[in-house]
Parts: C-alpha cells; sequence; structure tokens
C-alpha cells in the first residue's frame, strides 16, 4: 500500500464526517455513499470488494456505519486510515445527539420535526432498496443457482418466521462453507481423474499418428515425383 499525503487524509476525514453527519436510516444508507466516494469518483476499490466489506461489516458487532467506514479507511490508508474513518464517523451523531438530548421535551413536541422524520423514512427505504437490487445482481451474476436460491430463502426466513438476523448470518455462512468445501473436493476429483487423459493424447497417440500420416503423404509424393521423371 502506498503512502498517502496530508491532503488524501484531509479528504477521508471530510467524507466519513460528511457521510455520517448527513445520512440518516442505519448502516445499510451509508453503502451507496460510499460506493459514490470511493469507488465511482477515486476508484479506490472495487464493487466487489464494496460487497464484501458491507458483508463484514454487517456480521461484526457494532454499528454497520462505522463498520464499513473503518474498513473503507483501512482499505484506502492502512491502519492510520481506519483510525481516521472511526473518529470522522462517530463524531457528527455524538455532537447531534448530545444537542438534541438537551433539548429533546422541545424536539419530540414539535409537528415539523415528524414530518422531516416521515420524509426521512421515505427515502431511506428507496436507498435500502437500492442497495438490495446492487446486492441481488451481484449475487445473480455469479450464474449459481445455489447462491441464488439461497438469497430468498435467507429473505423468506426474515420476513415470513421472523427468524433472528445473527442466526440467519451463520445459517448463510455454514452453508456457503459446506457449498465450497463440497465443489472444491468435486474439483479435485474431477481434476485428478481427468489429468491423465491429455498427457496421453498429447505424448501418445495424438501426435504420432498425424507425424504418420504426413510423412505417408510425403512418400506418396516423393513416388509421384519418382515415376514422372
Amino acid at each position: 500500500m502506498e503512502k498517502k499525503n496530508l491532503s488524501f487524509y484531509f479528504w477521508l476525514f471530510k467524507v466519513n464526517f460528511f457521510i455520517s453527519a448527513f445520512t440518516f436510516g442505519g448502516g445499510y444508507v451509508v453503502i451507496p455513499m460510499i460506493r459514490k466516494y470511493f469507488v465511482t469518483e477515486k476508484h479506490l476499490f472495487s464493487e466487489d470488494e464494496l460487497m464484501d466489506m458491507a458483508a463484514i461489516a454487517q456480521s461484526s458487532p457494532g454499528a454497520i456505519a462505522i463498520n464499513l467506514a473503518v474498513l473503507a479507511g483501512f482499505r484506502t490508508a492502512g491502519f492510520s486510515g481506519a483510525v481516521l474513518s472511526a473518529v470522522s464517523s462517530v463524531l457528527p451523531p455524538f455532537l447531534i445527539l448530545s444537542v438534541i438530548s438537551s433539548c429533546y421535551q422541545v424536539f419530540r413536541d414539535l409537528p415539523l420535526v415528524a414530518v422531516v422524520l416521515k420524509g426521512m423514512e421515505a427515502a431511506v427505504g428507496a436507498l435500502i432498496v437500492d442497495i438490495v437490487a446492487d446486492m441481488g445482481a451481484a449475487v445473480l451474476k455469479e450464474k449459481k443457482p445455489f447462491f441464488a436460491c439461497l438469497m430468498p430463502a435467507a429473505f423468506a426466513g426474515s420476513f415470513l418466521f421472523g427468524i433472528n438476523v445473527m442466526i440467519i448470518l451463520l445459517i448463510c455462512v455454514a452453508a456457503c462453507l459446506v457449498y465450497y468445501f463440497v465443489t472444491s473436493r468435486r474439483t479435485e476429483t474431477v481434476l485428478s481423474s481427468g489429468r491423465p487423459v491429455p498427457v496421453r493424447a498429447e505424448s501418445g497417440s495424438g501426435r504420432q499418428p498425424a507425424e504418420h500420416g504426413r510423412e505417408t503423404a510425403a512418400g506418396r509424393h516423393s513416388r509421384k515425383g519418382g515415376v514422372r521423371s
């Protein structure tokens, strides 16, 4: 990882501070903002890496938004970037909640605040749908039926049966581990049984008949030339 200059650290602090201050609705809403600044504009990491970091941030203890910011900072600027991202992500909600808690009774009874929160709920719902569509498209792009079936099964477990999210994550992780070991074992079996076949074809019966055929054709040509002469 190349050493970053002071301007990059200032940009990292500014972006994480801005995302944390103006993003409402939970950690999932942070994902499109991270994509915009880190992936689309700066090209600091790929879309697949962002999805991997989002999965790690979701399964790790703590707030998803802070976990994702720390992972993005560590990916781009190492340990110092992770610490800077953590501080810049925690600072805005700390300041905002300090002000709101001191005037909680006033904020709670204002109709304008209730209307603003309802508008935020609608925007957050739209952003979460956008995130789900992107992550679903990334899973379907793999063209593997196992992952395509795992996604609606996890949704049904949470939405229809009310299973705890951590239990669903653990089940999905266990299922993916079993799938990985089964497919890797199957691939090793196919490769071990299929290796001698191409070697024999190249060193034995594959080349010799062709050379024999070329020699036979050359012999016929020479015999025809001898007859003509």
